[in-house]
């Protein structure tokens, strides 16, 4: 074979043997979380390829980081069709949080018009993906029976608005009676009891790139505005669920 010929992803992973690969929720250990399973490579002797969640480059562009890597966690890299992501990192960043608009951050309205856009984008496509957009009290909640908790039980992960200091994006990937397990893109080391004001409930976790990086009590999440990882924003509560419709919860 011409070297020409060979696929990026043939490159990268040439020589490697057959392998298996988790369903949603690559990274908890065995018999946790939302994996489905364990699923035989593409039958190339290749294995399907997830990509590690990605962090934010700016300050302000935490929600295109965020729903891409809703992308990313829900499907394989060689099913995220490029005018996907093209599309999400073209109309978010419509916030104007700065004097002459230099600083752009994504409003709630942007993701329920991505929402939309995805939900209508099957119809052409056939990519297994479908959103719903919520908002208010009664919906963007860490209680349960909340649309958004029985979201993430039915398989969803969730774009959620929250308070980090500033308005700020993460995904919720996970829950359990206790916690929720999130990625936030805003790449930080700084232990969280060493800050000025130190963070309570809130883990670090940087074994499960795939997956998440914080591990957050649900009471932190029903906070005022102000504490950190609170779904109370300041501009209110929004999250948007994200299914891939072929796996199952």
């Amino acid at each position: 074979m011409n070297a020409l010929e060979i696929s990026y992803g043939q490159f990268w992973r040439w020589g490697e043997s057959k392998g298996k690969s988790k369903g949603k929720g690559t990274d908890r250990s065995e018999g946790e979380g939302k994996g489905e399973g364990e699923s035989e490579g593409d039958g190339d002797g290749r294995s399907p390829m997830k990509t590690p969640l990605r962090y934010q480059v700016t300050h302000y562009d935490c929600g295109t980081a965020s729903f891409i890597n809703a992308l990313m966690y829900l499907f394989e890299r060689d099913d995220i069709p490029f005018e996907v992501v093209e599309y999400v990192t073209s109309v978010t960043g419509d916030r104007n949080l700065g004097l002459g608009g230099s600083k752009k951050g994504t409003s709630g309205k942007v993701f329920a018009f991505l929402a939309a856009w995805c939900n209508d984008y099957v119809a052409g496509s056939g990519m297994p993906i479908h959103c719903e957009a919520l908002s208010g009290p009664e919906e963007v909640s860490a209680r349960e029976g909340s649309p958004l908790v029985e979201g993430l039980r039915s398989g969803a992960v969730a774009v959620c608005g929250c308070c980090l200091g500033a308005d700020h994006y993460v995904l919720i990937t996970d829950i359990d009676d206790e916690h929720v397990y999130l990625f936030d893109p805003y790449y930080d080391t700084w232990p969280l009891h060493e800050l000025s004001v130190p963070v309570v409930g809130v883990q670090m976790d940087w074994d499960h790139p795939h997956e998440y990086n914080r591990i957050v009590e649900r009471w932190v999440l029903e906070e005022p505005a102000g504490t950190p990882y609170s779904l109370e924003a300041k501009v209110g509560r929004d999250a948007t669920l994200v299914w891939n419709t072929t796996r199952e919860s």
